[in-house]
């Protein structure tokens, strides 16, 4: 190049150039998208529906970059190499996850075509397929799948990555995994990294499941509380749940060792009253003594008015057998 030549720039690339780095320090996150293999009605559709929640630029990739050197927020630079296929930009003040979950709910699968990026890695899951044993056993193997036969039927033996992330699909794969009617391509716009603040966000750490989030989130939670109540670490989730063991403990001590409280008064009363009604059943009405003299004293009746009864019969004269009344 001669000296003093200077590059002749189209007035209207630099007016695309300046709007748009003016333009980025205006919102709170922004992204990259790759339109790649996108058709044209769908990419329509979908940049109505999600116009209203973010800004979209579509221009050529070399502008982009102009536009993140020349904005004056260094973070951003962190996305020209991300910048792949047919990039645009997103722009939006939701955070970086509520973007993704938007673009997300907005996409459709379809099946993958020789030559297409993969999007995200491409797994084919272990279990049965509708193959009977033949030839297909060599295309499985050619995807990189791991199959055999079970029961007459073409299994895969194991889960099996076919294609890896950022890589080109080759027509082996794409040819099985029509033939599986697996769809792993998200047709829409795929988000491929995204700046919030000042933190970098690429897509698989945005792509989470949010139930499963929220249960291991619980789950750690009520792990940890459970950790600090062993070790008997207070804190605000379990000062009171120690305080009320304390109590607890404060109260069985004091009805072991029959301490009169108002904590303890009413099961002590009741363990009185129970201990009184036990032996009161266990205790006769009148005293052991009493009774035994009672029960002595009953056959001396007895021979008493039987002894008159023999006196009587003694005493009473006989018959004179004598005629002559003589002595």
């Amino acid at each position: 190049m001669e000296e003093g030549y200077t590059a002749h720039v189209q007035p209207w690339k630099k007016d695309i150039v300046k709007q748009i780095s003016q333009d980025l320090p205006k919102y709170t996150t922004v992204a990259i998208i790759n339109l790649e293999n996108l058709p044209s009605r769908q990419s329509q559709m979908i940049r109505s529906k999600v116009k209203k929640h973010a800004m979209i630029i579509i221009t050529k990739k070399r502008l982009i970059k102009l536009a993140i050197d020349s904005c004056g927020k260094d973070e951003l630079k962190q996305l020209k190499e991300y910048l792949r296929g047919m990039p645009a930009l997103i722009l939006t003040n939701k955070n970086a996850f509520e973007l993704f979950k938007l673009l997300k709910e907005n996409m459709t699968m379809a099946a993958a075509k020789t030559g297409q990026t993969a999007p995200e890695d491409i797994w084919v899951k272990a279990g049965p397929t509708p193959f009977a044993p033949g030839p297909i056993i060599g295309d499985l193997g050619a995807a990189n799948i791991v199959a055999g036969i079970d029961g007459g039927k073409v299994v895969v033996k194991k889960d099996s990555l076919v294609v890896k992330e950022g890589e080109i699909i080759p027509a082996a794969a794409a040819s099985i995994l029509a033939r599986l009617d697996i769809k792993p391509m998200k047709i829409g716009l795929n988000l491929i990294a995204a700046v919030e603040g000042k933190e970098l966000f690429e897509r698989n750490i945005l792509n989470i499941d949010e139930e499963e989030y929220v249960t291991n989130l619980k789950t750690a939670i009520l792990n940890a509380k459970k950790l600090a109540l062993g070790a008997n670490i207070l804190t605000a989730e379990t000062a009171s749940i120690k305080l009320q063991e304390a109590h607890m403990n404060a109260k069985k001590l004091a009805i072991g060792a029959e301490i009169l409280c108002d904590e303890t008064k009413e099961y002590l009363i009741k363990k009185a009253e129970a201990q009184a009604s036990a032996l009161d059943k266990a205790v006769p009405d009148k005293p052991a003594e009493e009774t035994s003299q009672s029960t002595e004293a009953a056959p001396e009746k007895e021979a008493k008015s039987e002894e008159p009864a023999e006196e009587t019969q003694s005493e009473t004269p006989k018959a004179d057998t004598n005629p002559e009344g003589g002595q």
